[in-house]
């Protein structure tokens, strides 16, 4: 009986540890473009990093290899939209999940328990005009708006949007009075002096109908749909609205990589591994941005121009610098100065106290750093 216990207790050391497992929910456009490029350059990313991904079923499941060891396995699973991502991960059908900033931050906002825990993708917010507008920057745009006599209507998706919030600051540097469905606060201006009517859309294609319709004179996008939403029917991009006076979302968080307080407390060396093979990823996206491009290109199956002019506008970065920051708190304040805020949220007013509820670096910071030492190697 002796031996056999021993023999028993020599067998559980010698085995390997089982590798843990997670299910990575994504939207599918080019903001997951780092993760495809893993996905299907791994002699590539192994040469480099000596990080690198096995596939078994394309598109669907991996392993992650550090050398010739194997560290996690990874399901991943699209979705068409950012809700619908944010809503794998609450109900426990993902463990991490790769959607927009501006979702996730609304969730905190209604006492959801999910953080950011990287960000990933940031630029890219564009203002697109159909034809008929005789204008091709800001500025001429803002002097046509100026001569109008009536409110020019410009469509934007979603809620809450940085995109949208940033916008509206800038029409209000450039006095430009506006009305809609964007938490406004104050007083409503007199109709007479309204310059411009924001209208939320559904969706992007729906945007673009009622620019082609005439319906609406412009919209306020994120990439890509500013690009697909600009190559119909004579709409052209005049310019990235993110860079806009007053400055406010200069560079702010796009796409951000997110995860449950659960998860982060039980599964926090599966989620850190993760996280380097995406702060590698980041960096090759960046270098090897023709890799990058036809990655996308073969796993969204998109036009390679329409593709190229998308990823153009856009950058990636796993590193949370001043910008990644400062963007989650202006969110925050701007939404602040509209009572957009729940009361339960309405006391964080320093930036320490409001970044410690939506975003937590805990995993990020040992990732990055192995990341960093693979990098240099």
């Amino acid at each position: 009986m002796t031996r056999v216990i021993a023999f028993l207790l020599v067998m559980a050391v010698a085995a390997p540890a089982a590798v843990p497992k997670l299910t990575v929910a994504y939207r599918r456009d080019d903001h997951a473009a780092p993760l495809y490029a893993a996905c299907l350059y791994p002699k590539d990313f192994r040469a480099r990093y000596g990080l690198y991904l096995k596939e078994t079923k394309p598109r669907v499941l991996y392993d992650l290899f550090d050398g010739p060891r194997s560290t996690l396995s990874l399901r991943l699973t699209s979705f068409d939209s950012d809700s619908a991502v944010l809503a794998a991960l609450l109900s426990g059908g993902a463990q991490v999940g790769i959607l927009a900033c501006e979702e996730l931050l609304t969730a905190v906002l209604a006492g959801k328990p999910v953080r950011i825990i990287a960000p990933l993708q940031r630029r890219g917010d564009m203002l697109v005009t159909n034809r008929s507008v005789p204008a091709a920057d800001w500025k001429e745009f803002i002097g046509w708006i100026k001569t109008q006599d009536r409110p020019v209507a410009i469509g934007y998706i979603g809620r809450h949007l940085m995109t949208v919030l940033g916008f509206t600051q800038a029409l209000e540097y450039e006095n430009v009075k506006y009305v809609g469905t964007v938490p406004e606060g104050g007083l409503s201006p007199k109709p007479e002096t309204v310059g411009v009517r924001l209208v939320r859309v559904d969706d992007w294609p729906v945007l673009a109908v009622e620019l082609e319709l005439g319906r609406l004179d412009a919209a306020v996008l994120q990439e890509p749909a500013a690009t697909l939403v600009s190559a119909v029917d004579g709409n052209r991009t005049i310019g990235r609205i993110d860079i806009l006076p007053p400055g406010r979302f200069e560079d702010r968080p796009g796409t951000i990589i997110a995860a449950t307080d659960s998860v982060i407390r039980g599964q926090g060396d599966a989620v850190g591994r993760f996280l380097e093979l995406m702060a590698v990823a980041t960096h090759y996206a960046n270098n090897r941005t023709r890799n990058t491009l036809a990655a996308a290109n073969k796993w969204l199956e998109i036009s390679p121009v329409l593709e190229s002019v998308s990823l153009g506008n856009v950058a990636f970065s796993s590193r949370p610098d001043f910008t990644f920051t400062t963007g989650i708190w202006n969110w925050y304040f701007a939404l602040r100065l509209k009572n957009a805020v729940p009361e339960s949220m309405a006391g964080y007013m320093e930036e320490k106290d409001w970044l410690g509820v939506p975003y937590d670096s805990l995993l990020l910071m040992p990732a990055l750093d192995r990341a960093g030492a693979r990098i240099i190697r």
